[in-house]
């Protein structure tokens, strides 16, 4: 109940009232205040309630010694809060993750490192030895930083239970450099689309060749795709909208029909119930890979449509900012790492070079130039 005071017997309009003032857990100052008969009573009465409180005093829980809280006991705090299904209202997700299966290895194999720690013991060069332990294990940079997130979120969540006052990752320099992660740069060729196109007409993988055509002109997400229902295609205006809670940065978004989509989307003939998916994804994974080998395309994953159309629209002029809305990008340096140099980019880069010097050598012998270095 707090710190307690001695009461008080007060008198006000003839009647006699015992008040006991005290100070909560929470520093706010509270007041019982109680009706005697008499004086004899008000002192009863008084005793009582001083009494009472004390009690309570002493009843409280103890507060919880942080040094000994382990990491192992707030990772399964932070499970039970965070790691929860998705939770929506309407098309907005206000607490979870749509996928669970990533995070649930990841804090597996932390518990399995940090478990037996105390949080508050843990430093920044052991956080730093985890990172490299699990890089020499042949882990990729952009997997290892996986992992170290949710190993930062789990410090954060301490941080707000007020169990620890600082992080490790606050202690040194950044333990996750997004910067030095290899990033995919795979775009398909003309040739190669045209080939894996040809290879998506047997009774195996036919069913895929509609969402390679969407993904390859709309630049939509793999998971975008798979969850599109008839009710966000607009066929008549040319329009598929992406809701919220399909896609990736929660976001809802309009990409364009092209024509050859139309003719696929047409050629599926809409169902009759708007909440059909659009697309058959069924055996996907052994599909698609039978189809890659078909076409003989080497070093390519579904991701790198996305990379193909960004690369493709940035190199006849399409804007970042409005590539960016296309994409469903919230941050322009994410657009960029999209739209990659492609064989035409290069080979338009190469002739205007061989145009600027051709140019350059013609005016040489003495000549002023239009160039300066």
């Amino acid at each position: 109940m707090g710190t307690k005071r001695k009461g008080f017997i007060v008198e006000r309009a003839g009647k006699l009232y015992v008040r006991v003032s005290y100070t909560d857990q929470l520093g706010k100052r509270r007041e019982l205040m109680r009706r005697a008969q008499d004086k004899k009573h008000a002192r009863e009465l008084q005793k009582e309630l001083t009494n009472q409180l004390a009690s309570a005093a002493t009843d409280q829980r103890p507060e919880v010694d942080t040094t000994k809280i382990t990491f192992a006991k707030v990772a399964a705090a932070y499970e039970a809060v965070k790691l929860i299904p998705a939770q929506y209202v309407g098309d907005k997700k206000v607490a979870g993750l749509r996928s669970l299966k990533a995070p649930k290895i990841y804090i597996k194999r932390l518990v399995e490192h940090f478990g037996a720690a105390k949080i508050r013991q843990i430093t920044y060069s052991q956080v730093d030895e985890y990172r490299l332990k699990r890089l020499s294990t042949g882990l990729t940079i952009a997997s290892v930083n996986r992992e170290l997130a949710l190993l930062r979120s789990i410090f954060n969540f301490a941080k707000q239970e007020w169990i620890i006052t600082r992080t490790p990752f606050e202690m040194g320099s950044p333990l996750i450099s997004l910067s030095d992660e290899l990033k995919r740069t795979r775009v398909l060729s003309h040739g190669e689309e045209a080939r894996l196109l040809l290879a998506l007409s047997d009774e195996y993988t036919a069913h895929l060749r509609p969402m390679v055509i969407a993904s390859l002109d709309t630049g939509c997400r793999k998971n975008e795709l798979i969850t599109l229902k008839w009710s966000d295609v607009d066929i008549d205006e040319g329009v598929i909208t992406l809701r919220a809670f399909n896609t990736k940065t929660a976001r809802s978004r309009q990409v364009p029909i092209s024509a050859r989509l139309k003719d696929e989307l047409l050629r599926l003939k809409p169902a009759s119930d708007p909440e059909t998916l659009v697309f058959d994804s069924h055996n996907f994974q052994k599909a698609f890979a039978a189809a890659l080998w078909s076409a003989e395309i080497d070093d390519f994953v579904w991701h790198d449509f996305r990379h193909t159309y960004a690369s493709r629209l940035s190199h006849h002029g399409v804007p970042m900012s409005e590539l960016a809305a296309l994409l469903g990008h919230t941050q322009i340096q994410t657009t960029l790492r999209y739209a990659n140099p492609t064989t035409e980019t290069l080979q338009k880069a190469t002739e205007i070079l061989n145009d600027l010097n051709a140019r350059t050598e013609a005016k040489a012998d003495g000549e002023d130039t239009d160039y300066i270095n």
